[in-house]
């Protein structure tokens, strides 16, 4: 169960998190990839409407979150340089707002100058994957032109360490059948080079099969194995590094959980989940020119109904045996904001 705080940070409106792909493309083709890339850059109109969005809610808020997704944000930097300094001018009127941005990105154009950049505009917490050393990783997180990625992404890191600024990265490192003899190879190399830095975070995360065209492609670990396999690789860690565990704080919650948690696409659609971006049940509405919202409460209510019933499968992965709109009618009450 979680305690009474917890539920009201999840649905009250002086708390805002805004996920945005500023595009849906990607320089990158991981085999195990569930996006499509049928949706391309931000158009200005979206953009601007964002802005209107954010102007219309901040003397509301207590807090502001913006994380960055895609496709691979940093192919429309421009878009986050844009919108994170236009935050970060409005903050100046609004001090007491407190201001939370985080970025997923493969980290291949995560270069010194870029990342400098983004701390400079209050984008300070990174999460970048990993597959294994250069060998197996550069098997599967492919770029578009089919060549390897390994090499750059780890020159990024490095170059990120070598700074005196202050901010977060997590290394997601993911497991799969194929990679989980070279994990303790990968993880020598973590820690010679990442080892006793508080700023480097390691999550280890199993591929799972989250549909999309490449499902059925590859093999993953199932059951058991698995959290005795990631229960192996955080031992043999050992202490050099801090770790992320989804529920070292209480139950886990999804975002996509939260009533006061939106997904804005690319195309200005408006959704829950960062994953099952196909799926009807997650196109809950669209944002529109002037900032407002248009969102199907009924939809909303298919994705916040584990603050209702409290199961805690609901809450952290509200995706899993998600209701038909049909019969979540006849059971899940409307959860709003307030």
């Amino acid at each position: 169960m979680l305690n009474d705080r917890k539920i009201i940070s999840m649905i009250s409106n002086r708390s805002l998190e805004l996920i945005l792909l500023p595009t849906e493309q990607c320089n990158f083709r991981c085999t195990y990839c569930y996006e499509d890339f049928s949706i391309g850059k931000m158009k200005k109109n979206i953009v601007e409407a964002i802005k209107k969005l954010i102007l219309q809610r901040i003397d509301t808020l207590d807090v502001l979150q913006i994380g960055w997704f895609g496709g691979e944000p940093l192919a429309a930097k421009d878009i986050v340089y844009d919108i994170s300094s236009y935050v970060q001018q409005l903050r100046m009127k609004y001090p007491n707002v407190q201001y939370l941005s985080n970025m997923t990105t493969n980290g291949f154009q995560l270069k010194e100058d870029i990342f400098r950049k983004l701390i400079s505009l209050d984008v300070k917490s990174f999460q970048v994957s990993l597959d294994g050393t250069e060998k197996m990783h550069n098997l599967t997180r492919l770029r578009l032109n089919g060549s390897g990625s390994f090499n750059t992404i780890w020159h990024n890191l490095l170059s990120a360490k070598n700074t005196d600024i202050d901010f977060s990265i997590t290394l997601r490192i993911h497991i799969t059948p194929d990679n989980v003899d070279d994990m303790y190879e990968l993880i020598d190399l973590i820690k010679v080079n990442f080892g006793y830095d508080p700023r480097f975070t390691v999550f280890f995360k199993a591929i799972e099969t989250l549909g999309g065209p490449n499902a059925g492609t590859f093999k993953v670990i199932r059951g058991k194995d698995k959290a005795e396999i990631l229960q192996q690789l955080y031992d043999y860690l050992g202490p050099a590094m801090k770790v992320k565990k989804l529920n070292d704080n209480g139950p886990y919650v999804c975002y996509a959980a939260k009533t006061n948690s939106l997904v804005i696409r690319a195309d200005g659609k408006i959704g829950k989940c960062t994953v099952a971006l196909s799926d009807d049940r997650n196109s809950l509405g669209t944002l529109l020119d002037d900032g407002t919202l248009e969102i199907a409460s009924d939809k909303l209510a298919l994705w916040t109904r584990g603050i209702s019933s409290q199961n805690l499968v609901e809450l952290s992965c509200p995706m899993y045996q998600l209701p038909t709109l049909k019969s979540a009618l006849q059971s899940i009450p409307v959860v709003l904001q307030g």
